[in-house]
C-alpha cells in the first residue's frame, strides 16, 4: 500500500494561516533568492531550526511565538501578487493538510534579523 499525503495550495490570508496555525504542528519556511531554505518547525511547544548548520531544537516561549506570530501576520500584509517564486525571496507555511506561499515586498534582512531575536542564528 503507498500512501501520498499532498497539502492543499491556499491563498495567503489570514484566514488560511490560522487554519494551518490551529494544527500546532505546521513549518514556516523561508525561501531566499540564493536558492537555499531555512525552516522553523513548530510541534507544540516546541521550535525546530533547519539550515546550513546544525539543527537547533528548544522549546520556544511565548513571547517568542507572539513575535513570530507578528512577522508572519507583516508578511501577509506586504504579500504582493506582481512577484513570482522565480525572482523574489518567498515563504511557504504549511502543515499535512494546507500550504501557502506569501511573497513578501520586503528585504530578506528582516528574516535574518528574526533568527538573530530568536537566538537561532
Amino acid at each position: 500500500m503507498l500512501l501520498c499525503s499532498c497539502a492543499q495550495q491556499v491563498d495567503p490570508t489570514a484566514d488560511n494561516i490560522n487554519k494551518i496555525f490551529n494544527s500546532k504542528d505546521f513549518t514556516f519556511e523561508f525561501h531566499p533568492i540564493d536558492g537555499t531554505t531555512k525552516s522553523l518547525s513548530f510541534r507544540v511547544d516546541y521550535l525546530v531550526y533547519q539550515s546550513d548548520q546544525p539543527t537547533v531544537r528548544r522549546e520556544v516561549s511565548y513571547e517568542e511565538v507572539v513575535l513570530i506570530n507578528d512577522y508572519i501576520q507583516r508578511l501577509v500584509n506586504l504579500h504582493s501578487d506582481s512577484f513570482t517564486t522565480e525572482n523574489h525571496s518567498y515563504y511557504i507555511i504549511k502543515n499535512t493538510a494546507y500550504k501557502t506561499t506569501i511573497i513578501p515586498d520586503q528585504e530578506d534582512y528582516y528574516f535574518w534579523a528574526l533568527l538573530k531575536t530568536l537566538k537561532l542564528e
